[in-house]
C-alpha cells in the first residue's frame, strides 16, 4: 500500500491487502477491483467486489466496526472522501443503499447460470474495473481468484477462459510476456 504524498490517495498492488484503512476516513475506489470478505452473517453474502465509484470503510462513518478484509485482485488506486456530516446525510444513505444493490446484483450474476457466462460477467467488471474496452488485454485477478469468484474449479475457470480469449495470429516469442489470461 503507498500513500502519495499525503494526498489521500492509495495505491495498491495486485494481491495486496489493506490491513487497516483510516478508522474515521469512507474511501472511493477510482480505479480497479477489490475483493471485500466479510465474516458471515445470516442473509448476507461472504464476500463482495468493490468497483470503481464504489465506496470502502463506510462502517466507519456509521459508527460500525470495520471487520471486513480488503484485497486488490487487480492494480487499484483509492481516494479518501471528504467527512461526511453527522449525523449522515440522505446523499450518504443513498449511495449506500444503490451500493448494496449493486454488490448484490453481480454477486447473483457471479454465482448463477453457466460458467461461461458469470465469467463472461466477471470480464465485463474486470472491464469496467479498469475502464477498458472489449478489445483490449485486460490486468486480470489471478486463476485461483476467478475461479473462486465464479464458484468454479480453476481448470474449468481455464477452458472456459481459453475459450473466450481472442485467437492469436501468431504464436508468442520465446520469453515474451505472458498474457494475462494464460492459464497456468
Amino acid at each position: 500500500m503507498k500513500n502519495t504524498e499525503g494526498a489521500g490517495e492509495l495505491l495498491l498492488c495486485r494481491g495486496q491487502d489493506v490491513t487497516s484503512l483510516d478508522a474515521g476516513m469512507a474511501w472511493r475506489v477510482e480505479h480497479g477491483m477489490l475483493l471485500i470478505r466479510s465474516p458471515a452473517r445470516r442473509g448476507e453474502p461472504p464476500w463482495r467486489l468493490a468497483l470503481p465509484g464504489d465506496w470502502l470503510n463506510i462502517e466507519a462513518l456509521c459508527g460500525l466496526p470495520q471487520d471486513t478484509q480488503t484485497t486488490a485482485l487487480i492494480a487499484s488506486r483509492l481516494r479518501a472522501l471528504p467527512a461526511v456530516q453527522q449525523p449522515p446525510s440522505h446523499q450518504l444513505l443513498t449511495r449506500v443503499v444503490h451500493q448494496q444493490r449493486q454488490w448484490a446484483d453481480n454477486l447473483l450474476a457471479l454465482r448463477s447460470g453457466s460458467v461461461e457466462r458469470r465469467i463472461r460477467h466477471l470480464l465485463d467488471l474486470v472491464r469496467q474495473a479498469v475502464g477498458g474496452h472489449r478489445g483490449a488485454e485486460l490486468d486480470m485477478p489471478v486463476l485461483r481468484d476467478i475461479a473462486a469468484l465464479v464458484d468454479a474449479a480453476p481448470e474449468t475457470a481455464c477452458r472456459v477462459l481459453a475459450r473466450l480469449r481472442p485467437s492469436r495470429k501468431a504464436a508468442p516469442r520465446l520469453g515474451a510476456a505472458t498474457p494475462a489470461l494464460t492459464c497456468i
